[in-house]
This record gives structure tokens, C-alpha cells and sequence, in this order.
């Protein structure tokens, strides 16, 4: 397999066009009707044996990410922010095929 590298700008331009996206289709926030989901450890996700699943929540991952994010700026941090945020994105593309967006009404946009 060739090295490759994967630019941290192209990964936030891409974020930035997709959460674009979804706003000028109106949509303004995700009902959560379910906030639990499985998930697979990242360190344990680029092991090629099979993982171990660990309970993940919605409400843990945003919660978590909002006090990493207002916190310590430390580097050791980083990875853990990072997981929060991988279990919110699954949980947006789960929403996008469930359909659980909710879009503003008309008068809300006003």
C-alpha cells in the first residue's frame, strides 16, 4: 500500500460543505430518538483482527466534546475529542437515512 497523507484542511473544508449543504436544505437540528449505539474503539478499528463493540451515547459524545472543546487545549486530549466526534458524525449520517433531520419552517427562517 502507497503513503499517502490526508490534509487536516481538506478534511475541514469537506465538514464545513457537507454541514453547508444541510443548512440550505433548511434542515436546522436531528430529533434523537434513540441516543444509544455500538461502536468500535478507533485503536481497535485499525487492528485487522476482529474488534471488541463498547456502548456508545449521543448525549456523552456531545456533552464530552463540549467540555474538550471549552477546555485544556492539551494534545493528549485530542484523540478523545476526536472520538466524540466520530460517534455525533456517525450519529448525523444515521439521521440523514432515517430521516430524524428536522427542517425550519417557514416562519423560522424570518
Amino acid at each position: 500500500m502507497a503513503e499517502a497523507v490526508i490534509k487536516i484542511s481538506e478534511l475541514r473544508d469537506f465538514a464545513s460543505s457537507l454541514f453547508d449543504r444541510l443548512e440550505a436544505q433548511g434542515v436546522d437540528h436531528i430529533d434523537v430518538k434513540q441516543s444509544q449505539y455500538w461502536k468500535v474503539y478507533f485503536a481497535d478499528a485499525f487492528n485487522l483482527s476482529p474488534p471488541s463493540l463498547v456502548m456508545g451515547d449521543v448525549y456523552d459524545d456531545l456533552n464530552d466534546l463540549r467540555a474538550e472543546v471549552k477546555g485544556s487545549n492539551s494534545d493528549a486530549i485530542a484523540w478523545h475529542a476526536f472520538m466524540h466526534l466520530s460517534g455525533l458524525m456517525n450519529f448525523v449520517a444515521y439521521s440523514a437515512e432515517s430521516g430524524d433531520f428536522v427542517k425550519r419552517t417557514v416562519m423560522e427562517k424570518h
